[in-house]
């Protein structure tokens, strides 16, 4: 946690697409948003307002959530096994790429890391020891999960499956207790559900769209193969350590008792539909559908993989063994660590251009802002276009404005109006260098009374940048009077006559 909360805070200027399209969200406080439940923008717009908008809280948010991860893996595993595999099923998932190097882009796939670990955790309390408050609890964690991402319905549907088919989980369901689980996750659910209809299933067909299409079956399979050996990729470092412990002669893997009928069978199937139920359930919707999954989705289906391996090859723990297991695994740690450091430092050498995360973003906001000031002596309460250029100005300008992303229009920003616009004007920016310095046609069919500005120059070590500007004017200013040419220290002197 320590390590990948310093990290991106010393190294990236800026924040990243996830963030910002999120931060342009969460600004606005609604019940859900076109491609994502509100609970990730939620969290990021409270924490930077929190700490006057820097971006190590976030990390460390995302940081939090797979230290989580670990915790309620561990708490499983003490559940199901010896302390010792419980302990390594943890260390193994520092070998899976989901958990060290993406996670400093916080976003909704690792918020709901956390959701899926403790819903595990929970879900095994609750069918073991049958006590209402774990029944309660897992619910909770379930709508929780849900609020962050719609796949934790993977977790949710594989595991109701494996207590409709599994004898003594299925008794259960005829006394409150799974009920009590159904109606919590309901419960906290619910708000979102009312938003999905009332907003014409916004969200819903965006995921529809989102996944990959396959134009015949072929490529489908190929697309889907794609997607498993991504997901081998990612695991591979974790596959190395588990070779340096394997027993290569076969021996039963044994199980804490903890259920009065069958528990080593019960805790064997129980973990094996945790970890690959998600899966399958994902691979079979996949199939059904024909829209072959991205690879990204893969992150949070692998939550307990490390402590089914742990449990399944039955380790062998002698000095030797753990000698070399501990000098592996502290590669597998700082390696991923190095890499990033090394990718953020030499990328603008080796691509001759910044990433993202080193955008003068700041700089973009503080001019855009005050050429708005200068122009109309009002403050900045709405930017329009992408998700990118706007994103930045929406959240690094001090006035904070909302943000129309010109892709959707009103429709996916609800949060603005005609009349809003109206009243208060708006800033239009785009990527002048890619479509040039005239206002682009799609923008200009939407709002044709925009005013072209002089475009902003912005450089950032080895990369150039020209932002195209223009002003929607408020129509509280007189009918004659333009907006002001406001000249600022980026742009080029003016022609000498």
């Amino acid at each position: 946690m320590l390590i990948w909360t310093l990290l991106p805070s010393l190294l990236l200027k800026n924040a990243s697409l996830d963030i910002i399209e999120g931060l342009a969200w969460g600004h606005e406080w609604q019940l859900g948003y076109e491609k994502d439940p509100p609970l990730w923008p939620w969290i990021i717009e409270s924490l930077t307002a929190s700490v006057s908008r820097s971006l190590w809280a976030c990390y460390l948010a995302a940081q939090f959530c797979i230290g989580t991860v670990f915790f309620a893996v561990w708490r499983l595993g003490n559940r199901l096994t010896n302390s010792r595999e419980a302990l390594l099923g943890v260390l193994l998932m520092e070998g899976i790429h989901y958990f060290n190097y993406p996670t400093p882009e916080f976003n909704d796939l690792v918020l709901q890391m956390p959701f899926a670990a403790l819903f595990g955790w929970l879900l095994h309390r609750a069918l073991t020891g049958n006590q209402r408050l774990d029944w309660c609890l897992s619910g909770l964690v379930a709508g929780l999960g849900l609020w962050a991402r719609y796949s934790m319905g993977a977790y949710i549907a594989a595991m109701g499956l494996f207590v409709l088919l599994h004898p003594q989980a299925r008794r259960r369901l005829a006394e409150p207790g799974p009920w009590l689980l159904v109606l919590t996750c309901l419960l906290v659910f619910s708000p979102h559900i009312y938003w999905i209809i009332d907003s014409g299933f916004v969200s819903i067909s965006y995921v529809g769209a989102r996944a990959p299409v396959a134009d015949t079956g072929a490529q489908y399979i190929v697309q889907l193969l794609a997607f498993l050996g991504a997901q081998l990729a990612a695991i591979a470092a974790m596959l190395a350590l588990v070779f340096l412990l394997w027993r290569w002669r076969s021996s039963k893997p044994t199980c804490v008792q903890t259920a009065k009928a069958d528990p080593v069978d019960f805790n064997r199937a129980y973990l094996a539909a945790l970890a690959l139920g998600p899966l399958a359930f994902s691979l079979l919707l996949s199939a059904l559908t024909q829209r072959p999954p991205r690879a990204m989705w893969g992150g949070p289906l692998m939550c307990f993989v490390g402590l089914l391996i742990a449990t399944t090859i039955r380790p062998v723990f002698t000095v030797d063994r753990l000698r070399y297991f501990g000098r592996a695994w502290l590669i597998v740690l700082l390696l991923p660590a190095l890499l990033f450091v090394v990718e953020q430092v030499c990328r603008p050498l080796i691509a001759g251009r910044e990433g993202r995360v080193n955008y003068p973003g700041q700089e973009l906001g503080l001019e855009v802002t005050n050429r708005w000031l200068v122009g109309t002596g009002m403050p900045l309460k709405y930017v329009i276009g992408d998700t990118w250029h706007a994103g930045n100005v929406a959240f690094y300008s001090h006035d904070r404005p909302s943000t129309l992303f010109s892709h959707g229009g009103y429709r996916l920003s609800p949060w603005v109006s005609p009349e809003k616009l109206k009243q208060s004007g708006a800033v239009v920016v785009w990527d002048a260098l890619r479509e040039g310095l005239a206002v682009p046609a799609d923008i200009r069919a939407q709002f044709p009374k925009a005013v072209l500005q002089p475009a902003i120059l912005l450089s950032r070590n080895s990369s150039i940048y020209k932002i195209g500007v223009a002003f929607l004017l408020p129509e509280s200013r007189s009918p004659g009077a333009p907006a002001q040419m406001h000249r600022s220290r980026f742009d080029p002197p003016p022609p000498t006559p």
